[in-house]
């Protein structure tokens, strides 16, 4: 299956067989004894390319099933009882482990010193692809809908706030509206972010257009920007939080939801978390809704 999978993804197999560590004559044969016991063909094999046919394209998603089951698997029976050993790991974005994970993991750390965690910094975009694929345990994010392969629950619901420099004109107030905003100059996060989706439709459901100079992929780079001069973000409750401790000013904004930003735990649809995940969640779900608002 691993072999296939590589084969698939580079569409060569002497690509796929260096990237699995065997011969490119073993990686022949395997794929070959693998159509043979499917009963069709999966490649078309040509001088420069290896295609995949389309009995191959309707197989890979059950194969990337298969391999994240045995992935989460291995995980789960390599842990020793009590969580003396174990690993936990974790799709979100930095801002959100910073600002929502990091101190949870260190207190879990403290009681279970054994159990190792492993953070993947990504967009909602990537979390979601990264659960589905079995290579996370579970995501954090702020996804729209159903989606193919994945679980979601809404397990924390923040408001938005304006966040300035301390030198800004606005930065004396409390409370502020949309339309108030619209004549400064935004920092905007790219449309891959679920937080920059829900802000545009906000956004647009006021007749409000925000000018933006500047388009960041991260909301730590959109922070560095505002805190060096008189642009405006509107960010999460969350990060918000996290650009007043490194000395920005934040605003209310009034006419925006009060669970306008909701973040969601994502899970494989079907999958089983290895015991220190199941036992990390037990205390993340109830912590995340006490502090949403």
């Amino acid at each position: 299956m691993r072999l296939f999978l590589a084969v698939f993804e580079t569409q060569s197999i002497t690509a796929a067989a260096a990237r699995q560590n065997i011969t490119q004559s073993a990686a022949s044969k395997v794929i070959a004894e693998l159509e043979t016991q499917l009963g069709f063909a999966l490649f078309d094999r040509t001088t420069r390319r290896v295609e995949p046919t389309d009995a191959a394209i309707e197989f890979h998603a059950f194969a990337v099933d298969v391999i994240a089951t045995m992935q989460a698997a291995t995980r789960s029976v390599e842990e020793l009882a009590a969580l003396k050993r174990g690993k936990v790991s974790i799709a979100a974005s930095p801002l959100m482990i910073y600002g929502l994970l990091a101190a949870p993991i260190t207190e879990y750390r403290k009681r279970f010193p054994g159990v190792r965690f492993e953070l993947h910094e990504l967009s909602t975009d990537e979390t979601v692809a990264s659960v589905r694929a079995g290579a996370v345990d579970f995501g954090l994010g702020a996804v729209e809908g159903e989606l193919p392969g994945v679980a979601s629950e809404v397990v924390y619901q923040g408001r938005m706030r304006a966040v300035v420099s301390k030198d800004s004109p606005l930065a004396s107030r409390e409370r502020i509206r949309l339309a108030d905003l619209a004549r400064f100059n935004h920092i905007s996060l790219r449309r891959f972010f679920s937080v920059r989706r829900t802000l545009d439709q906000l956004v647009a459901d006021k007749g409000v257009v925000l000018p933006s100079g500047v388009e960041v992929g991260t909301l730590t780079s959109a922070l560095g920007l505002v805190k060096q001069g008189d642009s405006v973000l509107i960010a999460p409750s969350y990060a918000a939080k996290i650009a007043e401790e490194w000395g920005m000013r934040t605003i209310a904004i009034v006419d925006i939801p009060a669970d306008a930003h909701r973040l969601s735990l994502i899970q494989r649809r079907l999958g089983r978390p290895t015991l220190a995940t199941r036992k990390f969640l037990q205390e993340l779900i109830p912590r995340l809704k006490a502090i949403s608002g």
